[in-house]
Parts: structure tokens; C-alpha cells; sequence
């Protein structure tokens, strides 16, 4: 009898607790992750401005930029990914490029890797 009415009690101070906070808790000033703001910002670059980019003559070289729309999936302090889509929207290849090392690897989505290489 002693554990039901404890194992009760207990229920009923987290059940108050947890209506408590969800009364009080005010949508606009809830705590966001970093990971949670760099997945909704994902910068998107149209092709024209993909030209200047670093690592676009090697991707070209690879992979012929033009059979393909790009699109920059993610591009933040450390490393850019961009998508190199058919025109039925199916990736095709996949470009990461990390920012700190230069480093480019060029995966064929079919194949696998097809370049991996510190850029200048």
C-alpha cells in the first residue's frame, strides 16, 4: 500500500511539473542549438555565382558543371557541400569542400569517391 500511494505522488509532482512548465514556457524565447540555425540557414548560390568559388575549375574538371544544376546544400566557416543534380532533380555527384585544409573530395553518388586532394 506504502508503494502505491508513493509511486502515485510521484506521478502526480511530474505530471504538475511537466503542465507547469509547458504553461509558463513562452514559444519566442526557447533555447536553439547551433545545429538546429545552421540546418535551417542553408545557403543556397545559383550557378552563375558557383563560378568563383574556390574549388568550382576542379569540379568542373570532374564533373562537367554544366550538365548539372548546383546547388550549395551547406556553406559555413569550415566547409561548403555542394549538390550537382540531373534535370529530374536526382543528385548525381556530391562536392565537399573543408574550408580549413583545402581539402576537395568530389564523390560520384553511383561510384563512390572520385577525387580527394588539397586544392591551391
Amino acid at each position: 500500500m506504502k508503494t502505491l500511494v508513493l509511486t502515485t505522488a510521484s506521478a502526480l509532482l511530474l505530471a504538475s511539473v511537466g503542465v507547469g512548465y509547458a504553461i509558463n514556457t513562452d514559444p519566442d524565447k526557447t533555447l536553439v542549438s547551433e545545429n538546429d540555425t545552421a540546418m535551417t540557414q542553408k545557403a543556397q548560390i545559383d550557378t552563375e555565382d558557383i563560378n568563383d568559388l574556390l574549388e568550382y575549375d576542379k569540379l568542373d574538371e570532374v564533373a562537367d558543371v554544366s550538365k548539372f544544376n548546383t546547388q550549395v546544400v551547406e556553406n559555413n566557416p569550415h566547409k561548403r557541400i555542394i549538390l550537382l543534380k540531373d534535370d529530374n532533380g536526382q543528385p548525381q555527384f556530391k562536392s565537399i569542400f573543408v574550408k580549413d585544409t583545402n581539402r576537395l573530395k568530389i564523390i560520384n553518388l553511383h561510384e563512390g569517391l572520385v577525387y580527394s586532394k588539397i586544392i591551391k
